[in-house]
């Protein structure tokens, strides 16, 4: 698209215009018009994009005067008015130019001398008719038969009976003024665009000073505002860009960094409407102080942040179990189930006590599911599943570099992910005293720190426990805090055994056969009773391997008493005794024969191991650790290779 054009006052310039176009082969409109009409056809040019115009004489005078792009005149020289004056010799000796510009002006005078018998005759064409023509009866008084001019001003001429000669440009002055005009467009295409790109960059600043969720201001040297986002704004209304600040603080602060070069780090400034903490750095040019930016925080919204980052971090923490979930109507099991109720409206911890697979974590989600935490995360973690060096870092988290193999990033530990929500520490018994010590902190002031960091991270949580030991026994052995025991035993709740629960067992069959996916599967009364008359030192855990054995083996979706007894026959008749013993002292004999012998039985795998004697899979290894430690043969006296890993 065209950018330039040429606006010719004369025929005669027209023609040459045109021959030199086609020469350049040059993207350039051409248009002849008068004085009159000049400036009419610039603005529709304009309109049209046109960005620089070529004009001669007092066109191009007017044309400066009457829009708002550059003009370009193409310059009278000494050879267009040479080549005129000679033309005009021809016809008389006496000649007059008439003169319409200052530009054309200057230049006659410079040339008169080498033009005898020529006179310059200054003329606006534009005056009243009168004037004009009293000029031209002055121009026949002096004799003067022959002019030289423009366009404009030809048929007043020949009205008086002059001879008239148009005076033409010299073709290198209209070059001239065309590679000008080209120039000048390059000019202004390079201003152009970097201006748009110092806009797009300015625009950038803008966006991102206000993508962030903080204040952020910068001042120069006389604490005069040079950036500012909205919420700085909003933070400290009223104040623009170009404004110095006014708070009285935060202008001390300013002023303090600007002296002293040194950053200021988590200040806080009240504003009568926000409690703020600011960070204030100097921005340094050549090792001088120029300036200063600081970033703006709302308490409240740092609050706000934190709680969604932790929020985030515990969406997979959920309690999915609710009090419906728990089958039976026996009264031990009604029992326990209505104080566990009565629990849930209140925030004390709880201690959950009962044997292994008796549902302790089960009774710890419908509590939290009951209670007010209900929206809130539910973090479980079995204190028994990592070792001494690890649990810690995984109840309080760590920051980068906290230690030898600490992630890159830092970890943020499973009191903070149940910020808002409930924790439950499963077979607390395994904790150390050290452990112990730092929980009964976190318990009584409700705050954590993490490894490696001295800030101090408030938590909003409620703890449940549970031990499938006698904590009473482990403290009067020594391994056991009793201030740690109090603090985390408010709240008692003991859960019964299957053997003492019996007549829930034909529920609780059919109810794992619902969720096992086999509600249909048919079972004789016979079967159920038998097995609510066996020993379940496994409890539910137990049983519900019982249940998953006989759905494989059943024959045309039936299980008769035949089946049933096949199933319990590869049952050890008497399994691990389990740690818990709140109402008595009962040992089960021989635990470590029963061990060796389900480990014989599937060959040294550990998971069958456990499925078999109806145990958790962490159980089982803290039961052979226990003979592991006290006996290094243990495993050497069951010749198999497979044992070696468990060691």
């Amino acid at each position: 698209m065209a950018k330039i054009a040429i606006i010719s006052p004369s025929s005669q310039l027209t023609v040459v215009v045109e021959s030199l176009l086609v020469e350049r082969d040059l993207p350039v409109i051409l248009a002849q018009a008068s004085e009159a009409t000049a400036v009419i056809i610039a603005r529709r040019l304009i309109e049209n994009g046109i960005e620089i115009l070529i004009s001669r004489g007092k066109t191009a005078e007017l044309l400066r005067e009457s829009v708002q792009i550059p003009v370009i005149e193409i310059r009278h020289t000494f050879l267009d008015c040479f080549n005129a004056y000679q033309k005009a010799r021809s016809y008389a000796d006496n000649v007059a130019f008439l003169a319409t510009s200052q530009a054309y002006v200057k230049v006659l005078s410079k040339a008169l001398p080498f033009l005898k018998g020529a006179s310059i005759c200054t003329i606006d064409p534009f005056d009243k008719t009168e004037s004009i023509s009293s000029v031209f009866e002055q121009l026949s008084k002096n004799n003067i038969n022959v002019v030289i001019g423009g366009l404009s001003l030809q048929n007043l001429a020949i009205t008086y009976g002059m001879h008239y000669v148009m005076s033409e440009a010299d073709p290198d002055s209209i070059d001239d003024a065309m590679s000008e005009a080209l120039h000048f467009l390059k000019i202004e295409s390079d201003k152009q665009r970097k201006n748009l790109e110092l806009k797009k960059r300015y625009e950038m600043i803008d966006a991102i000073l206000n993508c962030v969720s903080e204040g952020l201001l910068s001042i120069d040297a006389k604490l005069k505002i040079t950036n500012i986002n909205a919420f700085a704004t909003r933070y400290l209304t009223p104040v623009e860009s170009g404004e110095e600040i006014s708070h009285p603080i935060l202008r001390n602060y300013f002023s303090n960094v600007l002296q002293s070069g040194q950053t200021i780090s988590g200040v806080l400034i009240e504003t009568g409407r926000y409690s703020l903490s600011v960070n204030i750095s100097p921005v340094m040019l050549h090792d001088s102080i120029v300036g200063a930016v600081a970033s703006i925080q709302n308490q409240s919204e740092i609050k706000k942040i934190e709680q969604k980052m932790r929020l985030r971090h515990s969406e997979t923490h959920i309690a999915d179990k609710t009090f419906k979930d728990i089958i039976g109507n026996s009264p031990a099991l009604l029992s326990a189930k209505h104080l566990a109720e009565k629990y849930a409206g209140v925030e004390s911890t709880v201690m959950i006590e009962g044997e292994t697979g008796t549902g302790k974590e089960l009774f710890a989600q419908s509590i939290h599911n009951a209670s007010a935490r209900s929206s809130g995360p539910f973090v479980a973690i079995n204190c028994a599943s990592f070792a001494a060096s690890v649990i810690e870092s995984e109840l309080f988290g760590y920051v980068k570099g906290a230690f030898t193999g600490a992630l890159q990033e830092g970890k943020v530990g499973v009191f903070e992910l149940a910020h808002g929500g409930t924790i439950f520490l499963d077979e607390i018994s395994e904790l150390s005293i050290d452990i112990q010590l730092k929980l009964l902190r976190t318990l009584q002031e409700r705050k954590i720190i993490r490894i490696g960091d001295n800030k101090i991270i408030p938590v909003d949580i409620r703890i449940i426990t549970a031990s499938n030991k006698n904590l009473v026994r482990l403290i009067e052995q020594g391994k056991f805090r009793e201030d740690f025991y109090y603090r985390i035993c408010v709240l008692r709740l003991a859960l019964p055994s299957l053997q003492q629960r019996q007549a829930d067992i034909p529920s609780l069959v059919m109810h794992l056969l619902r969720v096992l996916g086999h509600g249909d599967l048919s079972i004789s009364n016979v079967v159920l009773h038998k097995l609510s008359q066996r020993e379940w030192p496994g409890n539910i855990r137990q049983l519900s391997n019982i249940v998953e054995r006989l759905i494989v083996v059943a024959e045309n979706n039936i299980v008769d008493e035949a089946m049933l007894d096949d199933v319990l026959a590869d049952v050890a008749p008497v399994l691990i005794s389990n740690d818990y013993q709140p109402d008595s002292n009962r040992e089960f004999p021989d635990e470590k024969h029963l061990l060796m012998n389900a480990l014989k039985q599937v060959r040294g795998n550990r998971q069958q191991a456990a499925k078999l004697l109806g145990i958790s899979g962490t159980t089982l290894w803290r039961k052979i650790k226990k003979y592991q430690d006290s006996d290094p043969t243990f495993f050497e006296t069951l010749k198999y290779r497979e044992y070696d890993a468990l060691s």
